[in-house]
């Protein structure tokens, strides 16, 4: 009996832990359950519910305009909606009575309104015809789209107009921004535009991509609901941190300067047939750019700024390289400026062929190293290369040597993103590369950077990093200033700056320069003619190939802008810097004088604004002013075509109307008759064009 109870004892002890055990298993079974349970709803709920960062309005970019005392918007956001319309099925019947689905546009309004709306959407959206979208919201109909795609990125304006349509009474409308340019192309290389990440999503370069920081704020965070593959939607009042809306910057760029370095530079790449060029306007002691345009041609006189060349494409530079050799021998005391060279064309031992000048074919006598830069000669330069680094390798390589520590190799980092590339100078070991690194080649750097250098020599040595933007604004006030960088205090010693300052106003006044000596305020520069297709590149003309160029500073006694011009690859008769970037130059020069007469104490002492003998002043803002006067005084619409902008819209403003423009370039119609009498108010329409 004692047995028989204790293997019932045992029997229900084992139960008992085979019950403990099962539970167990029961519970870490539901447990895991559980687990994978929610694990799979956080999956589902991560598929259509997701939080984003979101960003709200960008900040503005604008120019400021000296001369009217006005900000000009040049890039700003502008508020659009992605719209969709729900043709699906919902609970139509109120709350509280018996659940009632139906679709949401109701039969007798559908069949009522769909040709008409159909209708509406033709002509305000033109993308489809009256058939197409009307079968396009049938099928999306019968399909329950509740999130159908019909106008994207639409203003406030055509979203009200849209909304009228009884249809679209369930209209679901998606923020979005767009931004937009009122001078339209004008510097858009580098003011910036959108490009897309490797992710697709929208990014931006230029000065707009490097102050994307600034003028974005900072990001808020919302829930958003999947609607549609790749497609979501902010739910009510799902943020969960605000936004903070970006800051505005006022760049550098003087709009009306702007136009005439653009239209400028178009007119002598059309009239000349180049290929591609390039101009820069700096402001010595600031070193604020005030006007860029880049162009590359893609069809027969047609132009494009699709790629910024002054900032981001590096080219052997020729002549206007040589002042660098010149300022590195005199600086260093191996020349002086009245030390002699030979001209016209030389052989030198160890070089696989002679030196030759332009248009010389023969020796062309001794003239002083001053004078061989005037007139800019390849054997005058060369020559001095040769006799002080020619002896052996060691000594030729020196020469480079000595060049870096005279001009910057090194990248300028300048306040706009576009790839910048490093300026080269190869190895002068060989003779043939010391002999033509002395006058140009052997090097490369942008166009850009050599308006730097040379900027430096107009700045009494000081060479100061080019700035794109001057001011950031917070609620229309100035909350930071960037200041001028200066990357060199000296070039060179004051006595040798003071040779190179003469030299580069000899080559205007008796030199390769010469077109702009009649400038009454002075120029100071150097010309520039490359071969670009010298040793057989993969440019294929039975032609020789040219760069032409000028680079420079105005006005010579009290330099107060530097300039460079840039025109590649002329097909016309005209290669030479002195005869085809020149001219372009003087055009910027004259007309930068003439707007900015009022307020440079410098200019208005010069002769810039005595009479001739004519009694007729030669200065254009004095002209432009006279006309202007004359307008104002008048209660009628002037006729202003053929004006420039700035002209154009201070007058019409003056006079009480609202002025809106389209193009660039001088004015070509305009909306209202001119001898129209003055309404107060009254909105006119002006189209630009470039000639």
């Amino acid at each position: 009996m004692s047995n028989f109870n204790r293997n019932i004892n045992i029997y229900g002890v084992l139960m008992l832990l085979l019950y403990i055990i099962a539970c167990i298993a029961i519970a870490t079974k539901t447990i895991l359950l559980k687990k994978d349970s929610a694990k799979w709803e956080k999956i589902q709920k991560e598929k259509t519910i997701r939080q984003r960062p979101y960003y709200t309005q960008r900040g503005n970019i604008y120019s400021y305009d000296v001369t009217r005392g006005k900000y000009l918007i040049v890039a700003s956001d502008e508020l659009r909606y992605d719209t969709y319309l729900d043709l699906g099925i919902g609970r139509v019947n109120a709350i509280g009575q018996p659940i009632k689905q139906d679709y949401i546009i109701p039969d007798s309004i559908w069949k009522k309104e769909l040709t008409k709306f159909s209708t509406y959407l033709a002509n305000a959206y033109p993308t489809r015809t009256v058939g197409e979208w009307k079968r396009y919201l049938q099928l999306n109909r019968r399909r329950k789209n509740r999130y159908t795609l019909l106008c994207p990125m639409i203003t406030p304006k055509q979203r009200e107009e849209l909304k009228k349509n009884p249809i679209a009474k369930h209209l679901i409308s998606v923020t979005k921004y767009k931004r937009i340019y009122p001078y339209g192309d004008l510097a858009r290389r580098t003011i910036g535009i959108v490009v897309k990440d490797s992710l697709g999503n929208d990014t931006f370069n230029g000065i707009d991509g490097y102050y994307s920081n600034i003028l974005a704020g900072s990001k808020g965070m919302r829930w958003e609901r999947k609607i549609a593959p790749g497609l979501w939607v902010p739910l009510e009042d799902s943020v969960s941190i605000k936004p903070k809306a970006g800051d505005d910057i006022v760049t550098t760029i003087d709009i009306p300067l702007q136009e005439l370095a653009t239209t400028a530079l178009l007119n002598c790449l059309d009239s000349n047939d180049a290929e591609e060029g390039t101009v820069i306007l700096m402001e010595t002691h600031t070193g604020y750019i005030k006007a860029i345009a880049s162009f590359t041609r893609k069809d027969e006189h047609k132009y494009y700024e699709d790629r910024n060349i002054a900032v981001g494409s590096t080219y052997e530079p020729g002549s206007t390289f040589k002042t660098v050799t010149a300022m590195m021998l005199l600086d260093k005391g191996l020349i002086d400026t009245s030390f002699n060279v030979p001209t016209g064309m030389k052989e030198y031992p160890g070089a696989t062929k002679p030196i030759y000048d332009v248009n010389k074919k023969g020796f062309d006598g001794e003239k002083s190293f001053a004078r061989a830069m005037e007139i800019s000669s390849n054997v005058g330069l060369s020559f001095a290369a040769y006799q002080f680094y020619g002896d052996n390798r060691q000594t030729r390589k020196q020469f480079q040597a000595d060049l870096k520590n005279y001009f910057l190799y090194k990248k300028l980092d300048a306040d706009i993103l576009v790839r910048e590339p490093m300026p080269r100078i190869r190895s002068s070991e060989y003779m043939d590369d010391l002999l033509r690194m002395s006058f140009g080649y052997v090097t490369q750097m942008t166009p850009l950077q050599l308006l730097t250098y040379y900027n430096g020599i107009a700045n009494n040595g000081k060479i100061v990093k080019p700035i794109f933007v001057q001011n950031i604004l917070r609620d229309h006030k100035v909350i930071d200033t960037i200041q001028p960088v200066v990357l060199k205090e000296s070039m060179c010693k004051p006595t040798t700056l003071k040779k190179i300052q003469a030299i580069l106003r000899g080559v205007v006044l008796h030199g390769t320069g010469r077109r702009l000596r009649s400038a009454s305020y002075g120029i100071a520069g150097k010309s520039g003619t490359a071969e670009v297709n010298y040793s057989g590149d993969k440019i294929k003309s039975k032609y020789r190939l040219h760069r032409a160029s000028f680079v420079g500073y105005f006005p010579y006694d009290n330099p107060q802008y530097s300039c460079i011009v840039v025109i590649n690859m002329p097909k016309g008769g005209v290669t030479h810097g002195g005869d085809l970037a020149a001219p372009v130059f003087r055009e910027l020069s004259d007309r930068v004088m003439g707007v900015n007469a009022q307020k440079t104490s410098t200019i208005s002492q010069s002769s810039a604004f005595k009479a001739d003998a004519t009694n007729k002043p030669k200065n254009r803002y004095i002209d432009s002013k006279n006309k202007i006067s004359k307008v104002l005084a008048s209660d009628k619409i002037p006729d202003v075509r053929g004006w420039n902008l700035k002209d154009a819209v201070y007058v019409l403003e003056k006079l009480g109307l609202k002025v809106s423009f389209q193009g660039y370039g001088n004015v070509v119609s305009q909306s209202i008759i001119p001898d129209t009498k003055v309404t107060k108010n009254r909105k006119i329409v002006l189209s630009l064009q470039h000639k």
